[in-house]
């Protein structure tokens, strides 16, 4: 995993900062790792409002809510914010993940 105690203390920090002074995404994540951000948020968001990543797209902090997500946080504004474990959890298994796409990418495009 590249980087990722650096990714970890980034995504860590976006969490406490307000969403109108959010930071992108780019500072921790390529442009494709966040395509792929994009498709698991898709999977992780439930059906009701509540369920839904309610922050900026393109934002580390929308972002981070999905990598937490990954780490077994539940999501709900009502819940505890997600701890350091969480998220590194979260990172690794983001990163298998992006792996395997990569790789579905690469064979599709032979």
């Amino acid at each position: 995993m590249p980087d990722a105690i650096i990714k970890i203390f980034q995504v860590r920090i976006a969490w406490e900062e307000p969403e109108e002074e959010g930071l992108p995404a780019g500072i921790s994540f390529t442009e494709t790792e966040m395509e792929c951000v994009d498709k698991q948020c898709k999977k992780m968001e439930g059906k009701t409002e509540k369920q839904k990543n309610p922050y900026t797209k393109g934002s580390l902090k929308y972002a981070t809510w999905v990598i937490a997500r990954l780490g077994g946080w539940k999501g709900y504004t009502s819940e505890r914010k997600p701890c350091i474990t969480t998220l590194w959890i979260g990172l690794e298994k983001f990163y298998n993940i992006f792996d395997g796409w990569m790789l579905a990418i690469d064979v599709s495009s032979r």
